[in-house]
């Protein structure tokens, strides 16, 4: 019997890897960070969900102390292209060769890059062991985005001045096959995950249909977290800014050249999980109420960039 053990919260993404699994292996068994008396015996292959608050990595760190006693050799970590961080002078799109310099802001992507770094420095220590990374970009579906997906999908009408990078998302089934084509390889690696090319400004302006895009004459991160947060329902990962001003849009060149291909496009990924946003279940009241507090931030950012101005123009005077 062949198996193989997948770690990370309770959720879409884990049950959709699982099952993708079940096609290959005959046991799959998940367990959550917290599990106690956790066996590893007669486990050919670890995967391990990256997408959690695990600030220190102590989460990691046990996982690959019981997977030195158990003499796994094969590790698979499911990150995010997140940790190429979204940077004005980024290439379009970025391959697996471009540097890891996350935004700092990011809690969430520091943390990626930080057990992306753990696991290869465990798979150095010894030529037997294989690590491989999956960097997908936004994740989505109907009703089961994760958690960066479902918070750039809410942004997506929000822009700061005239930023309009491109934007990718990929659907929860697509990673899950992913997973389940790299597991099989007898290699390590790193690999992005995402459809094939991306949407552009003009894209998300047709698909966001008759909701306006709202820009904002200055960055204002917090309340661009609230909004976000208000949108979805929950408290959201924050410091997303970046990841809204500047391009990391990614090549899926080397994974499609394993045999894996997407099933789902940029825009069907998009308008099938933002049609399950919350802001959909709004009545009338509630979305007025939550354009009149962007519109009265966008009037207040108006008006201080106005009296600036105001007071730079009195001072050239004086003087």
């Amino acid at each position: 019997m062949t198996s193989v053990a997948i770690l990370g919260a309770e959720g879409a993404l884990r049950s959709r890897i699982s099952e993708a699994l079940t096609q290959i292996f005959d046991e799959v068994i998940g367990f959550t960070p917290d599990a106690e008396d956790v066996s590893l015996s007669d486990i050919e292959a670890i995967v391990y969900l990256a997408f959690s608050d695990d600030s220190d990595q102590s989460n990691l760190i046990g996982l690959l102390e019981l997977v030195t006693e158990a003499e796994i050799s094969q590790v698979i970590i499911v990150s995010s292209a997140m940790v190429y961080g979204a940077w004005p002078n980024n290439s379009v799109p970025l391959s697996e060769d471009a540097a890891v310099r996350p935004n700092p802001e990011s809690a969430f992507a520091v943390h990626q890059a930080d057990a992306e770094r753990t696991a290869l420095e465990w798979a150095d220590l010894d030529p037997e062991r294989r690590v491989t990374i999956l960097r997908p970009t936004a994740v989505a579906s109907p009703n089961a985005s994760g958690l960066i997906g479902e918070a750039l999908l809410a942004a997506a009408p929000i822009r700061t001045r005239r930023d309009d990078p491109p934007q990718q998302f990929v659907h929860l089934d697509d990673v899950a096959t992913a997973v389940a084509t790299v597991i099989q390889l007898d290699d390590s690696g790193v690999y992005n995950v995402a459809p094939d090319g991306w949407l552009t400004a003009r894209d998300v302006r047709d698909l966001v249909g008759a909701r306006p895009i709202i820009r904002l004459p200055i960055p204002l991160p917090g309340r661009l977290d609230r909004y976000v947060a208000r949108r979805v329902g929950h408290q959201a990962p924050t410091g997303l800014l970046p990841y809204t001003r500047y391009p990391w849009v990614i090549a899926n060149d080397r994974l499609r050249s394993t045999g894996w291909a997407p099933r789902y496009g940029n825009d069907q990924v998009f308008v099938a999980a933002e049609a399950g946003m919350p802001w959909d279940s709004m009545n009338a009241k509630q979305r007025q109420n939550v354009s009149l507090g962007l519109g009265a931030t966008v009037i207040m950012a108006l008006l201080y960039g106005l009296g600036r101005w105001l007071k730079r123009s009195m001072l050239r005077n004086t003087n």
